[in-house]
């Protein structure tokens, strides 16, 4: 059996309350953007902070962890995917249609999304269709007593 340990990150902009989302070359959905944890060489938020560089060119300000959940990729691969929220780094401009800074990169598009917009897509996991947004004002303004980026 394999494992692999994959974190994502949910860059939320705070002014136009949009989340970016990435999808890759022929993929038929948008997700966070997210890779493989090179636990040798970084910890687990240098990891979510270089694979948003890669996949969207951004720098961002990790902010807390939102969730761990496990992956059943197949029935001897399992991936589990930390998500964290992230701000955007002041003065950060998205150029939607980069070249992927990762030389095996798979991204095609990076976009800001709001709400309403993201209701018709096909996003993974759903839950950043109406779960996240429910809870983003709780998210923000309460520090988790427990887990700290810092």
């Amino acid at each position: 059996m394999t494992m692999r340990v994959i974190a994502r990150t949910v860059v939320y902009d705070r002014g136009l309350k949009k989340i970016l989302l990435i999808k890759n070359k022929d993929a038929e959905f948008w997700c966070a953007p997210g890779g493989g944890w090179e636990y040798e060489n970084e910890n687990i938020l240098e990891c979510a902070k270089r694979e948003v560089y890669e996949e969207t060119g951004m720098t961002v300000q990790m902010q807390r962890l939102l969730y761990v959940q496990e992956f059943h990729v197949a029935p001897q691969e399992i991936s589990f995917e930390t998500f964290w929220l992230a701000f955007p780094e002041q003065g950060q401009l998205l150029n939607e249609f980069h070249t992927d800074l990762d030389p095996s990169g798979r991204v095609e598009v990076a976009r800001w999304f709001s709400r309403e917009e993201v209701q018709s897509l096909q996003v993974f996991p759903k839950r950043l269709r109406d779960t996240f947004w429910d809870s983003i004002d709780l998210l923000m303004g309460n520090e988790d007593p427990f887990i700290g980026v810092r």
